[in-house]
């Protein structure tokens, strides 16, 4: 089984599964009853089983015990289970990864550093951080997934990458962290977020601990 990469985090883990497997490989984990699941029986795309299997697959795997998932009215994951209560997902082409944490709402994103963000970065990032980022592909990579991270971890739907959430400048080759501000309104809160990069992917997390300005 291609477990990648466990990280232990203060009250959570956090896994990435390479995909390697089709989906027909993955079948044996689950029962009948699991794979009657309405959500699975719509996929008609390989890569949508592959996913949502494997994801499975990898929480089995970094706890041992039984759980499900459901979704709120906004899509987002809703995890049921005797020790973590907070789940966040993300998949890349050839990854998939989780953070699950006990009692804080939690936001991860994966992507590949070569992707071409090139066509979008002025709908996600500001003027500042363009100016920041400087169309170099592992800054692009690394503002794109704190943002997704963040969306996944605030309650809020229909959230403006560009303007309600401003990463702070910090060097990558000498820090493996740094913040970003969530404007909501008049309210805006600051989170701390981490990254790691590897095998051209870059994977950032994010906890709900926020400060309040």
């Amino acid at each position: 089984m291609p477990l990648y990469k466990t990280i232990t985090i203060p009250d959570g883990l956090i896994g990435v599964w390479q995909l390697t497997e089709s989906s027909i490989d993955l079948l044996p984990n689950f029962s009948s009853e699991e794979l009657a699941d309405p959500v699975f029986l719509n996929y008609t795309h390989e890569k949508r089983k592959i996913e949502w299997l494997a994801t499975r697959v990898l929480i089995q795997q970094l706890t041992g015990l039984n759980f499900t998932i459901r979704y709120s009215e906004f899509g987002k994951p809703i995890l049921d289970h005797p020790i973590y209560k907070h789940l966040s997902i993300s998949h890349s082409r050839d990854f998939v990864a989780v953070i699950l944490h006990e009692h804080l709402n939690v936001g991860l994103d994966i992507e590949n550093i070569g992707r071409n963000y090139n066509p979008i970065e002025k709908r996600y990032l500001s003027d500042k951080e363009l100016i920041q980022v400087n169309k170099t592909p592992k800054m692009q990579c690394i503002y794109w997934c704190a943002k997704e991270a963040i969306f996944k971890l605030v309650p809020e739907d229909g959230v403006e990458f560009r303007h309600q959430i401003q990463i702070s400048s910090f060097n990558p080759e000498m820090e493996n962290d740094f913040s970003a501000r969530f404007i909501a309104g008049t309210r805006e809160l600051v989170y701390k977020l981490h990254f790691q990069t590897f095998s051209e992917h870059c994977l950032v997390w994010v906890t709900d601990i926020p400060y309040e300005l």
